[in-house]
């Protein structure tokens, strides 16, 4: 079967599209480093070494006509074997071992892997992009599923597939953003049967856009849903397509788009969460208009809310760096009201931390479960310590503390902004895991 599953190592053909590269036999590897191809080489004048060497390939024989033949990697290459046809895309050099004028080994690195295309189409600009964004059917509220007990169908018990419609989410910035509800079975053995409720975040471009376009689009919405329940959400690229590469049928007639498989590197889905966390931002809060709301905010806020965003993917980091992080994003925020507010760029270039905290206070000091006054005072104090080595170091605890609280008052902004009322993001916040503050353990 054609596939490259975590783990996956083939060996097979390689062809870069380039007519001085005759194709060769190479490793393709899918491990916890990435997705790369392996290449060899006898000496540095080999195509291939160029890719690693750069001008150096030409140590081993001056004479040798390397003009031709690209000095970079090519962004997209292609692995044959017996299982089929692998498309490299988005692909890179890095790394090699090589002797002086002798032998060498380096890697092609991809960004994803198209299953099943075997020739050179340009799949690092697609024309649709298909992504699995955890928690999102939950939060959306759809199932593909009709249970029903013994008692409300007087007999056995019912399970029936059902189709919910897609739901359309609008165009931006040339992109057609769509959420499409689905459903599939798995047999496992003769005695088990799976029963999945799946939703794609689908993206749809008039002609090739950038593979970047696309999946800023999906992180968009995978953004919204770690503010909402402060959890690490996962966004993974599943499907492509292009409009040069249809479904066709057997008289060769174009008949509809084809959606290519993708694996990239890593590219597992979160789990669920093993305990309830409940939403801060729900989509009934928000409909249709609210989240375009909230794609145009976080275009227009992106220096405030990506390092807020960007740090619960720092894993097991230090207190310090926690707020080093999320640091700029509070201050970005709180010029950028300033700037909202009619203030001028230079005017609000000149203001403090302190008063930026306390414009941001004045959005959220309704709703917010802890005392406002007190933040600000504390993240000034510890942000400050953190920065400037003329500072007193602050204590571990209110660096935590600050740090805290100042995503708790930007997820309580992003809530207010996108038309949550303030009485339920109040009574939320006040069920909210982060409205407890950190302490000594005794």
């Amino acid at each position: 079967m054609n596939g490259l599953s975590l783990g996956t190592q083939r060996v097979g053909d390689f062809y870069d599209f380039h007519a001085s590269t005759p194709a060769r036999q190479v490793l393709l590897e899918h491990s916890a480093d990435g997705i790369s191809v392996t290449l060899t080489w006898s000496e540095p004048s080999s195509p291939y070494a160029r890719w690693f060497l750069g001008e150096d390939a030409y140590l081993a024989d001056p004479a040798h006509d390397l003009d031709d033949v690209p000095i970079d990697a090519p962004n997209r290459v292609l692995f044959v074997d017996s299982q089929g046809a692998v498309l490299l895309v988005r692909c890179y050099a890095r790394g090699y071992h090589a002797n002086m004028l002798g032998p060498g080994r380096g890697r092609i690195w991809a960004r994803a892997a198209v299953i099943g295309v075997g020739e050179d189409l340009n799949f690092g600009s697609p024309d649709g992009l298909k992504a699995h964004i955890s928690g999102l059917r939950e939060w959306l509220g759809v199932t593909s599923w009709d249970f029903r007990t013994p008692s409300e169908v007087g007999g056995g018990a019912e399970v029936r597939s059902v189709d919910p419609a897609p739901v359309h989410l609008g165009e931006f910035n040339g992109l057609d953003l769509s959420l499409q509800p689905g459903w599939e079975v798995r047999t496992e053995d003769p005695d088990r049967y799976v029963l999945l409720d799946t939703l794609e975040s689908c993206t749809r471009s008039t002609g090739e856009r950038d593979w970047r376009d696309h999946a800023d689009l999906h992180m968009a919405l995978r953004d919204l849903l770690v503010l909402s329940r402060w959890r690490h959400e996962s966004c993974v690229v599943i499907k492509a397509m292009r409009r040069d590469d249809p479904v066709t049928s057997p008289n060769a007639e174009s008949a509809g788009e084809k959606w290519r498989e993708v694996v990239v590197p890593n590219g597992v889905s979160q789990s669920p969460p093993s305990d309830y966390r409940a939403h801060l931002i729900r989509f009934a809060d928000l409909g249709v208009h609210g989240v375009q709301r909230w794609i145009q905010l976080r275009e227009q806020y992106s220096r405030a809310l990506d390092p807020v965003v960007s740090s619960i993917e720092l894993g097991p980091a230090t207190h310090s760096t926690r707020l080093a992080q999320v640091g700029p994003g509070v201050e970005a925020l709180g010029y950028l009201l300033f700037i909202r507010d009619g203030m001028t760029r230079r005017s609000a270039k000149d203001t403090s931390l302190e008063q930026r905290l306390n414009r941001i206070a004045e959005d959220v000091d309704t709703v917010l479960p802890f005392d406002v006054t007190n933040w600000v005072e504390l993240t000034t104090r510890t942000y400050n310590g953190v920065k400037h080595v003329n500072r007193a170091k602050p204590d571990s605890i209110d660096v935590l503390n600050a740090w805290r609280q100042c995503v708790l008052a930007t997820r309580a902004w992003v809530a207010l902004e996108l038309g949550v009322g303030p009485d339920d993001v109040r009574e939320r916040l006040s069920r909210d895991r982060q409205r407890h503050p950190y302490g000594e353990v005794t």
